[in-house]
């Protein structure tokens, strides 16, 4: 794997409709099902989509916050939260790389478990608050440990659209 990605994964993100608030978790693991179960997944209400679909929900103002999960990499899951109640991520009893992005306020919230890894001392992450050009420093970081970056290929991919219970 290359040390950098081809494309800028920001640029990427925002050309594929993320432009407004970005809260997103790389969560290890592949078993999709105990995933969705620790994040509490309504399995009744799931919608397989791809991005461009999933991001119609993006601030509907649901009363539960609504995902779009499905694969990253080998080992590693990918959640979306369309509602900015979002979920509560940092409650997995597992590995997970999880970002806080508010455009309004242009503040990003460092990316707990990214800082004291070997393999990242050429990328500048601010480890408390930043803004948005800290993103992609953050993003390349979570693509080199989870052994994939975002690309055209990984935008297209299909996902899962569901709703956290309440």
């Amino acid at each position: 794997m290359p040390l950098l990605p081809e494309e800028s994964q920001w640029e990427l993100l925002t050309a594929a409709g993320l432009r407004n608030d970005f809260q997103a978790a790389w969560i290890e693991g592949d078993d999709r099902d105990a995933i969705a179960a620790e994040l509490r997944v309504d399995a009744t209400t799931t919608l397989e989509c791809d991005l461009a679909t999933a991001l119609r929900w993006m601030g509907v103002g649901s009363p539960t916050p609504i995902l779009w999960v499905g694969p990253h990499a080998p080992g590693w899951t990918f959640a979306l939260a369309l509602s900015w109640d979002g979920a509560d991520f940092g409650a997995l009893d597992r590995r997970v790389f999880d970002f806080c992005y508010a455009r309004e306020l242009d503040e990003f919230y460092g990316v707990p478990g990214v800082y004291g890894e070997e393999g990242l001392d050429d990328l500048y992450l601010n480890d408390d608050q930043g803004d948005e050009s800290d993103l992609d420093p953050h993003l390349v970081a979570v693509g080199r440990l989870t052994g994939r970056f975002v690309d055209r290929a990984w935008l297209a991919e299909r996902r899962t659209l569901c709703r956290v219970a309440s």
